[in-house]
């Protein structure tokens, strides 16, 4: 009986060297195809998760600083300049709790990259570090933001948001997002009852979009799809 019992045993076949091989292989593919999706996945959940953080963070800075100041219009800050950039930011600062302060320039790329960011579409947009029309800083939680003052009547303040500051990969649409103060309100570009110049469905879809209407699609759905549209 114990002859038979060991016998059995030595009879036992395990796998071949090539049959491993074979089974990493597959499953090298396996990951190499979906490892880069689920990483997306998961910065596209970070990037809206952010966005609403901020659009919190900005809108309650500017309801205080109306109580406290009077409504933006009356600010005598509707120029395109970096004077009247500076007051909406010295108003709204004392609402925010900054990491970095970079002001009106920011050649050490600092808030923002000292360098061209692109559209959605690929073209260039501009090196905001560097234009003294824009007063830069950043949030605790890691946000850039870029505000700029206008007299059209329409948008007296533009802000310009970018959810992981300077890094990679400073695109609008992807990681920059353009908001505007209306109505007494921090809101995202796109919105199509507001008065801002871009629409979501011609600004943020299509392969020549250039991104600045996205803002209102992230809030109001709480993903990106439109970064995997046809």
């Amino acid at each position: 009986m114990f002859k038979h019992f060991c016998t059995k045993n030595l009879n036992k076949r395990g796998f071949t060297l090539a049959e491993v091989l074979i089974t990493l292989g597959i499953i090298g593919i396996i990951a190499a195809m979906t490892i880069p999706t689920l990483m997306q996945t998961y910065k596209e959940k970070q990037t809206v998760s952010q966005l609403f953080a901020t659009q919190s963070i900005m809108s309650r800075a500017l309801k205080l600083s109306e109580e406290e100041y009077g409504e933006v219009e009356s600010w005598d800050a509707n120029k395109f300049d970096g004077a009247s950039a500076t007051i909406v930011a010295d108003r709204l600062k004392p609402f925010l709790k900054l990491s970095v302060d970079c002001g009106l320039q920011d050649t050490n790329g600092k808030c923002f990259e000292n360098k061209m960011t692109k559209l959605l579409n690929g073209k260039n947009y501009e090196n905001w570090s560097v234009d003294n029309r824009m007063y830069k800083f950043k949030l605790m939680n890691g946000t850039t933001i870029g505000l700029v003052t206008y007299s059209d009547g329409i948008t007296p303040i533009v802000f310009l948001v970018d959810i992981n500051g300077k890094n990679f990969p400073n695109v609008m649409g992807k990681d920059l997002f353009l908001f505007r103060y209306e109505n007494n309100s921090f809101r995202p570009s796109g919105a199509p009852d507001g008065k801002s110049y871009f629409s979501y469905t011609k600004d943020c879809f299509g392969k020549n979009s250039t991104g600045y209407g996205c803002a209102y699609w992230v809030v109001n759905n709480k993903n990106m799809n439109y970064l995997h549209q046809d």
